[in-house]
């Protein structure tokens, strides 16, 4: 009788995990919301670092006229390359950020799927272990595709369900303040007509670029620090939680070792 409880027990657990396999989990479900809405915001952030690069490359671009001993010219603005190469590199990162953060939005489901599908399997395979009443013929089987399935099914959208809300609390104050920065220095670069003369758009370029050589400092330290908390909430938040469930799937995965416990060897008690 209790084989055959074993057995639907186990059946029923297949069952479950392969229609939660089919269906929309909403574990998983919060798990892509949080990669997708980091993704929007590191596209948002790229959008606006590659309008301050073409904006430095163009101010580098001016020519002014300079007579000190003949005719020529000179690139004043030249002096904000450094800034431009460094934000562009900033830009690179968070490209990269962004299409990792999209690609585990879309990855997840199916990952999820496929764990659920090999918890499935585990469990379809140890009731018929269970029905047949031998002695473990799987070997460890069954037990590998269980903690695994498990993993990838349950464990990796739990971590990202869990950095969402645990993210925001550690790092929102840190990005508003640095949000706010940027766009404080930031906010006049896409506001440049196009139709202005030559002598005012040098003017206004000039002095857009003052303030942002003056702020060069300010600007690099607010970048690298959102840049920071993107790596943190994509890589860093994600990887702790899931190393400390791998290990505890790992833990679970090694086969139980029998320990025999050592014999008691019996002496005669001392004579007197």
């Amino acid at each position: 009788m209790r084989r055959v409880l074993t057995t639907l027990a186990l059946l029923l657990v297949a069952a479950a995990a392969l229609l939660a396999a089919r269906q929309n989990d909403l574990l998983t479900d919060r798990a892509q919301g949080y990669a997708q809405s980091i993704a929007v915001n590191a596209s948002a952030t790229y959008i606006t670092l590659r309008t301050l690069n073409a904006f430095l490359s163009a101010a580098q671009e001016i020519e002014v006229g300079v007579s000190l001993v003949g005719q020529g010219s000179a690139q004043p603005l030249k002096t904000l390359e450094p800034i431009d190469d460094t934000i562009e590199r900033i830009a690179d990162v968070v490209f990269w950020v962004m299409l990792a953060s999209g690609t585990l939005a879309v990855a997840l489901g199916p990952v999820s799927t496929i764990g659920l599908v090999m918890l499935s399997a585990a469990a379809g395979l140890w009731a018929g272990v269970a029905a047949s009443g031998r002695a473990n013929p799987l070997g460890g089987v069954p037990r590998q595709l269980a903690v695994y399935g498990g993993f990838l099914g349950l464990a990796l959208p739990l971590a990202f369900a869990v950095a969402d809300p645990l993210s925001d609390r550690l790092t929102d104050a840190t990005w508003e303040a640095q949000t706010r920065i940027v766009q404080e220095i930031t906010a006049t670069v896409d506001t440049l007509p196009v139709d202005e003369g030559l002598r005012d758009k040098i003017a206004r370029y000039t002095t857009l670029a003052e303030n942002l050589w003056n702020r060069a400092d300010d600007l690099i330290a607010s970048l690298l620090t959102l840049l920071a908390v993107f790596i943190f909430k994509v890589v860093v938040l994600p990887i702790l939680l899931m190393g400390g469930l791998l290990v505890i799937a790992r833990g679970l995965a090694r086969p139980t070792r029998s320990v025999v416990a050592p014999a008691t060897i019996a002496t005669d008690p001392p004579t007197r």
